[in-house]
């Protein structure tokens, strides 16, 4: 058994407590930078096609999505394709599906596009709904 009686003891206890628990008991602040959000807007124009925003989805746009993941399988339960997508459709029957993600760095979204009878799936960080004006 340790004899408290020692005052070099109680002094050099004391400070390793009092060192423990100033330095183990700070609270940690960590400021994240702000992650610009960018909202889905009603329409927008980007490669010379105008989008507009559909209010969901439909049955013949669950077809499209549901024909994309037969022929790509590996893309189902990607988080690239995670949530309910966003949905706009442009001239001569095309569709894009777009999903958004946040991250440290910022907007991370991904899009599959179907267009005369093709699908395209991209992805990028940024503003996904820039149009060619901006």
């Amino acid at each position: 058994m340790i004899s408290m009686q020692e005052p070099f003891i109680r002094f050099y206890l004391f400070m390793t407590c009092w060192l423990f628990l100033a330095g183990g008991c700070t609270e940690e602040r960590t400021t994240l930078p702000a992650i610009p959000q960018f909202a889905a807007p009603d329409k927008f124009k980007q490669g010379g096609v105008n989008w507009q925003r559909e209010e969901r989805l439909s049955g013949s746009d669950a077809a499209v999505l549901s024909r994309f993941f037969e022929i790509q399988p590996g893309m189902a339960g990607s988080p690239a394709v995670a949530g309910t997508p966003v949905i706009y459709h442009g001239v001569q029957n095309r569709k894009r599906f777009y999903w958004m993600q946040g991250t440290v760095d910022g907007p991370l979204w991904s899009y599959v596009e179907f267009s005369r009878g093709h699908y395209q799936f991209r992805e990028g960080t940024g503003n996904p709904y820039r149009s060619d004006a901006q």
